[in-house]
């Protein structure tokens, strides 16, 4: 796995990926979509540091800053889109808000609603592509993290080594789950 710093917010971004999944197809959508935003934060923050420091080895900011605790996706979107131009297309702006509001409201039902009453099922397309293309955008040079070994079924550069057969083996209804609700789940990770 690699050592960066943003690493972290990859494999828990992974986690949440393998828990949308599997609580979509179990009926449990709007616990799902909660971790699909939950997702999507992961990885801007991945993304976003990984564009500070591409490597993750020199912690050029403080990990306590202000910024990595913020929950907002287009803010955190707004971090990415000098360098990822796609973060800042208005499409891409006004899906991230509407998922926002969605991530509060699921949290703090006292939160007000402005654009309608979060994800359907028709977003899950629009969902799909985010998840791909913010993990995709992450410099992963070795991709250890759980959606890299268990869809790969091996270590990435290691054929040889492949994944510890019981945790496979615990491993696979969500994964099973993810190949369902991301039919091009193989996109998201390196080969």
């Amino acid at each position: 796995m690699s050592a960066a710093i943003w690493g972290n917010y990859v494999r828990y971004g992974d986690d949440d990926v393998l828990a949308f999944a599997w609580l979509f197809l179990g009926g449990l959508h709007v616990t799902a979509y909660y971790h699909a935003t939950q997702a999507m934060e992961k990885y801007l923050k991945a993304l976003a540091l990984s564009i500070i420091d591409p490597v993750g080895a020199t912690h050029p900011i403080p990990l306590h800053s202000r910024w990595l605790k913020d929950h907002n996706l287009p803010r955190l979107a707004e971090r990415c889109k000098h360098q990822f131009p796609y973060y800042g297309e208005s499409g891409v702006r006004a899906a991230l808000e509407r998922f926002t509001e969605f991530d509060q409201v699921a949290r703090y039902p006292w939160v007000e609603q402005t654009h309608g009453n979060g994800f359907t099922s028709a977003d899950v397309p629009l969902i799909r592509e985010l998840l791909i293309h913010m993990r995709t955008d992450i410099p992963i040079t070795t991709d250890d993290y759980p959606l890299g070994m268990f869809l790969r079924g091996h270590h990435h550069h290691h054929p040889e080594h492949t994944v510890n057969p019981n945790l496979a083996a615990f491993q696979a209804p969500a994964i099973a789950a993810v190949r369902r609700v991301i039919p091009n789940a193989d996109e998201m990770v390196r080969r």
